[in-house]
């Protein structure tokens, strides 16, 4: 059996489909799972054990154009898929799975082009994406649910994080916890940081507070855009601190997270990430309403 998993979106909406690829791989030992994605979120696909092939598709991208959508008709359609689920409802995904004549297109509800759907699944008031997306296995026949994500490095990720760790000199026996101020790991294009920064200052007195009460170790990770953000907070910081910001490719952030004992950051891949390597997490979302 070819099982195809569509996933419309980048790196955060292939990482919520992880526990999906993990159910149908337990249930259906015997499937070849394709996971159709964004280029942009490749690495993060090639990171999904489970997954037996992955196929990088511009038109899957959120910006993907009209071009990029044919050329990934004409990829899936040779596929010959038996079954295809639908990670997302968006009609074009929907339409991609339909015309390129897969004979069961499972999905979520919502929206007029839930009919080219040959199965729907109502999600839950408030349900997580991974949690709906999920229960899709169900329309299959597959009971043997994995909740938890799961997402693996590889070996070069994993030495260059030991290696990076070591270098700073925190890596003492202390508690490490891994902070992301920045925005610069985010998929979405055109984000203003002024609406999902928390403030330096914020950053700079939890670290204060994690080294004096716990004799935690501060460690600053995210992309090379970040780094105002990170000088910003770590000016009032006066515990151990290193700054690998930049420094590290995604596999390679994701392989740091699994040596920390805790990250902290905005809304980000990055929580993703470290969740699916399992390393508890904080993850800071707003602003919100003032009056709630």
């Amino acid at each position: 059996m070819r099982v195809l998993v569509l996933v419309w979106g980048r790196q955060v909406e292939t990482l919520q489909a992880s526990p999906l690829i993990r159910t149908l791989d337990a249930g259906l030992p015997d499937a070849h799972i394709t996971v159709a994605c964004s280029p942009a979120a490749a690495r993060i696909a090639r990171g999904l054990k489970e997954a037996d092939e992955v196929l990088p598709l511009r038109g899957l991208d959120p910006g993907g154009s009209v071009i990029a959508w044919s050329a990934a008709w004409a990829r899936i359609r040779r596929g010959r898929f038996d079954a295809a689920f639908v990670c997302g409802t968006a009609p074009s995904t929907r339409l991609l799975a339909y015309l390129a004549g897969v004979p069961r297109r499972l999905g979520p509800r919502g929206g007029l082009s839930a009919v080219l759907l040959s199965d729907r699944l109502r999600a839950e008031p408030r349900e997580n994406r991974a949690a709906t997306w999920l229960r899709l296995a169900r329309l299959l026949g597959v009971r043997a649910e994995r909740h938890a994500p799961r997402f693996e490095p590889g070996a070069v990720a994993a030495q260059q994080a030991l290696v990076q760790l070591h270098s700073t000199g925190i890596a003492d026996g202390r508690l490490i916890v891994a902070f992301a101020p920045g925005s610069g790991h985010s998929d979405v294009i055109g984000l203003d940081p002024d609406l999902t920064a928390w403030d330096p200052e914020r950053w700079a007195h939890l670290a204060n507070l994690l080294g004096t009460r716990h004799g935690a170790g501060i460690i600053f990770v995210g992309a090379t855009d970040d780094q105002e953000a990170v000088h910003a907070a770590a000016a009032d910081i006066s515990v151990p601190q290193a700054d690998v910001t930049g420094q590290l490719d995604t596999a390679a952030v994701a392989a740091l997270f699994r040596l920390c004992d805790l990250v902290v950051s905005g809304d980000s891949p990055l929580l993703h990430l470290a969740a699916g390597v399992g390393t508890p997490t904080v993850g800071l979302f707003g602003p919100p309403d003032g009056r709630l």
